[in-house]
């Protein structure tokens, strides 16, 4: 007997296969994560939440994380599909699960378009020193950034990759260079008065001030580690067997995690966390900009400046790296009958689905002009909001894995434990973090926004978005029954198979015994 683990009944589409490197797979899971603008903003507030033992923090944040990852690897090895995770929960657990995936996984991506273009309007305004800058130059900056990189990611994949890889390297070569100035100023003893030097009590889980102070610090580094898993909706078009372009994801998340701790180290030595102090993490005025308030400090003005263009950067690669990740899901429910198929049409020249990237940076473009034109802060809150579309789909990964493998991991322990034990464990936390991040965007407090009908606005955009896709669903159900009834993609997992060594012996006792 041997474990039958690859999925059938899987249709190309289209995409051209080398498209994209290896390392170019990994840049993309890397850009889709946004280290600059993330740990800029985010550094602040989670040290604000866990203090000096934010490093460790990250540490244990990335673990269900890894957990996740693992699931992705094991079923982009089983299926190396564009859809990942529309087609795996559609052939793991049921069509709808796998719909409901696929529209939480769209819809994180377009809010997350509609951040970057916000981050990116704002490091414009202060790259040209724009104080107040008019709303129509703001929508002028955010038409711009969005078309822009929407045409570039439709120009294909091989054009895409090369340009997130040039702005990645720009990125972390940025981060590297500020990191060491940063170092070399704590070893002259140049660090800020209140701050306090290292010591390796800041990796020390046990020395965490409380269970809150843990909490309100995951949630945050929960969500930045977000986008390592945009490398792997690549799959087709990606150089290399199935089983080393899984591994993309987890490298990419290995990477992260390295590139957090080891910044929010330097930093805490250098800055400190009094919130009294000007030059500190948690100061009012520096806690949502950290890596502008560090490297105007160490710098100077010029650092403002240069600070300003990384994250622009940064959210320039981070938008490709969504978009690409998003078009394909899209192409992939459009190829198997779950969304029109209009959606599924890839052009012939660039090998991209040109119909599916230009309709996600449209929307991108429609709601950020939508949300900013009736209140800045709403575009804020739909930042935050996206948090529960990635507990959806990121839930729906790891379940599909646990799912799949169960009847044929438990034939080897360590597949067991990689398959379905660890998945299982990754599911159960983001199921318990997305009801209780519902729960908190809930008050009317949360956020910026206020409230309506004495519920959080932050709440109300967030579980709204992902709500609306279950009448999507059923109007498309009622349309086009054949992908709900299980036609375009049947339901299947993992299991065993008889060798042909023990097929021809049940031959033989069969003769036998007749």
């Amino acid at each position: 007997m041997h474990e039958e683990t690859l999925m059938h009944d899987l249709k190309p589409k289209g995409l051209k296969k080398g498209a994209v490197s290896r390392w170019g797979a990994i840049t993309i899971g890397l850009a889709a994560t946004a280290p600059a603008y993330s740990l800029t903003g985010a550094l602040g507030y989670g040290a604000a939440e866990s203090g000096y033992q934010l490093p460790i923090v990250f540490i244990l944040s990335v673990i269900p994380m890894y957990f996740v990852a693992l699931s992705y690897r094991h079923l982009t090895t089983a299926a190396p599909d564009a859809g990942t995770i529309f087609t795996w929960g559609t052939k793991a657990i049921g069509p709808r699960f796998g719909w409901l995936g696929g529209w939480a996984l769209l819809l994180a991506s377009i809010l997350a378009g509609v951040a970057a273009t916000q981050i990116t309007v704002n490091a414009i305004i202060a790259l040209i020193s724009l104080k107040d800058s008019p709303t129509w130059l703001n929508l002028v900056i955010a038409i711009l950034f969005i078309l822009s990189t929407t045409f570039l990611t439709a120009l294909g994949a091989k054009e895409s990759s090369r340009t997130t890889m040039i702005l990645t390297a720009m990125q972390y070569g940025v981060l590297v260079v500020l990191t060491a100035i940063l170092t070399l100023r704590i070893l002259q003893g140049d660090a800020v008065a209140t701050a306090n030097p290292f010591s390796l009590e800041w990796l020390n889980p046990f020395a965490i001030a409380s269970f809150e102070a843990f909490l309100g610090g995951f949630l945050i580094a929960l969500f930045i580690f977000w986008g390592f898993d945009a490398s792997l909706a690549m799959s087709e078009e990606t150089t290399g067997t199935s089983e080393q372009i899984g591994r993309s994801g987890t490298t990419a998340m290995i990477i992260t995690v390295m590139t957090y701790v080891v910044f929010s180290i330097t930093a805490l030595a250098y800055a400190g966390i009094d919130a009294q102090d000007p030059s500190s993490l948690t100061f009012e005025r520096n806690i949502d900009s950290i890596v502008t308030v560090l490297a105007t400090d160490t710098i100077g003005e010029m650092g403002a400046m240069i600070a300003a263009l990384v994250i622009a950067i940064s959210a320039f690669s981070a938008t490709i790296s969504t978009i690409m990740p998003a078009a394909r899901v899209a192409l992939a429910m459009a190829t198997y009958r779950a969304i029109p198929a209009k959606f599924a049409y890839v052009s012939s020249v660039t090998k991209t689905p040109l119909v599916t990237t230009w309709a996600i940076g449209i929307m991108s473009l429609v709601i950020y002009i939508t949300l900013s034109t009736i209140s800045e802060s709403i575009v804020k809150d739909s930042i935050h909001s996206v948090s529960i579309a990635i507990c959806t789909y990121y839930t729906v990964a790891a379940l599909s894995c646990v799912f799949y493998f169960h009847r044929t991991a438990f034939n080897h322990w360590h597949h067991a434990l990689s398959q379905v034990i660890l998945p299982l464990i990754a599911a159960l936390i983001l199921v318990a973090v997305g009801i209780y991040q519902a729960w908190s965007m809930m008050d009317p407090n949360y956020g910026t926004s206020g409230s309506i009908a004495g519920v959080g606005a932050v709440f109300l955009i967030g579980v709204a978005a992902l709500l609306l896709g279950v009448p999507l669903m059923i109007l498309w159900n009622l349309r086009e029954p054949r992908f709900f009834q299980g036609k375009t993609l049947p339901l299947e997992r993992a299991h065993m198979v008889a060798d042909s060594g023990d097929t021809q012996k049940n031959n033989i006792v069969l003769k036998a015994d007749k």
